[in-house]
């Protein structure tokens, strides 16, 4: 057997003999691992190292072709893999942690047409894809064949650009890192969004047996780690912007809206901060408590059992509906919010305040519970007749599900063109998360 399928140690920070050591396994991913000689380095790595010493944990990392790498996870010979997508085969002997990175996947090819589009046809495109890869996963899992399988990103630009293939998917930054290397002869001519995909480590079932506290806790360090793991580009922020416009922005003008949020104005007049912070303290308690007048209280509403339902009838674009009054409280809800209230972030201040009454846009957030990236989109509310601000709009955009919907063809250029928008009803949902 070639020499790169040997295991390759490769000692992290801390020594290896430690009894405790945890074992992980790895392929070259660049940005997210890379070899530099006989060190590992790159943005998951550098996150590992981060995590593993705040936790005091000594770790291992061995470097396998992808395919070992999960091998040894499910055979109990390594604790953990990484960096991986979401995958039914690895939850079957694994547990996925919270996201070290997040990966922009696209559609590649030399065809104007979306691959999706070529899949219906009498003649299936002719997929290509990086064996044991995460696209190559995901897209058998999704029903799609993937035709030729190869060990290089180099051989599958190269089958593409002989027209051997159709189409691969990647990520974004993965074939930017591996372009640059290459001649400009094998770019694919055009890129097509298909969906966010959050990397994270697989840790096996065998393991988190042995230590069941681990997972929390190197979770709640990834977010010291890694920060703010990705932003939108303006092309983005514009389109995420144009579905709010188009579809939700007028619910700021809705009668029923403005009556509800002017009653509570006129109930909370003269409420003082820390009667505020008392209700905030109370909302906060309630979600851990069986018995939730307060959060009753405000689910029940007319209003808010009307968002649940926009929300419902959203086909997952929509993460979270939000309706404030002019101190940031929660005057109707889709769903039960982390907090009563909204009046110290971003989400509210940004649009209450703003001179003019355009959207705000927030950054690019990742919610645990339901594994997906969001953005909330805030507007102001207005009384009609003196149009003074009186509370804020707040809805929270799939961020997948929005540049699916907005999806052309764009033609690549070592970064992407914003995809344009097309009609709803050819829109193929094929996220599956």
């Amino acid at each position: 057997m070639r020499a790169w399928i040997l295991a390759c140690l490769l000692l992290c920070s801390l020594p290896l003999a430690a009894a405790d050591a945890v074992r992980l396994t790895t392929d070259i991913m660049p940005p997210y691992q890379i070899r530099e000689g006989d060190q590992l380095s790159g943005s998951s790595v550098d996150a590992l190292s981060c995590i593993f010493k705040a936790l005091q944990r000594d770790y291992e990392i061995r470097v396998f072709p992808w395919e070992r790498a999960m091998y040894e996870v499910a055979a109990q010979r390594s604790d953990a893999f990484f960096s991986a997508t979401r995958m039914a085969r690895a939850n079957r002997f694994a547990e996925l942690s919270a996201p070290l990175a997040l990966e922009k996947w696209y559609w590649y090819s030399n065809k104007p047409v979306a691959p999706r589009h070529l899949l219906r046809g009498q003649h299936p495109a002719r997929i290509g894809g990086l064996r044991g890869s995460n696209q190559v996963s995901w897209l058998q899992e999704h029903g799609v064949p993937v035709a030729l399988q190869v060990n290089t990103t180099q051989q599958l630009l190269q089958l593409l650009a002989a027209d051997r293939i159709d189409a691969f998917v990647a990520d974004q930054r993965t074939l930017h890192v591996e372009l640059t290397h290459l001649s400009a002869d094998v770019r694919p001519t055009y890129a097509h969004f298909l969906q966010y995909s959050t990397l994270g480590v697989y840790f096996g079932h065998h393991f988190l047996q042995q230590e069941p506290d681990f997972l929390p806790t190197f979770n709640a360090q990834i977010y010291h780690c890694v920060g703010e793991i990705d932003s939108l580009t303006p092309e983005e922020q514009q389109q995420i912007i144009r579905v709010h416009q188009q579809r939700y922005a007028h619910w700021a003008g809705l009668p029923e809206v403005i009556a509800a949020v002017k009653a509570q104005n006129s109930q909370h007049q003269g409420i003082s901060q820390q009667q505020i912070t008392q209700r905030d303290k109370q909302w906060i308690a309630e979600t851990a408590l069986r018995d939730q007048p307060l959060i009753t209280s405000v689910l029940e509403r007319p209003l808010s059992q009307w968002l649940q339902s926009q929300q419902g009838h959203s086909a997952r674009l929509i993460t979270e509906i939000m309706i404030t009054d002019r101190h940031g409280l929660n005057v109707a809800v889709s769903e039960v919010t982390t907090d009563y209230w909204q009046g110290n972030e971003a989400k509210f201040q940004q649009s209450f305040f703003r001179q003019d009454d355009e959207p705000f846009l927030g950054p690019l957030e990742y919610d645990q519970s339901s594994q997906r990236y969001h953005v909330h989109v805030s507007s102001q509310i207005r009384d009609p007749d003196s149009d003074e601000v009186i509370g804020v709009l707040v809805i929270g955009l799939d961020i997948g599900k929005v540049l699916q919907q907005l999806n052309s063809a764009g033609t690549l250029s070592l970064a992407a063109q914003p995809p344009a928008p097309e009609e709803e009803h050819q829109h193929t949902d094929t996220d599956g998360q």
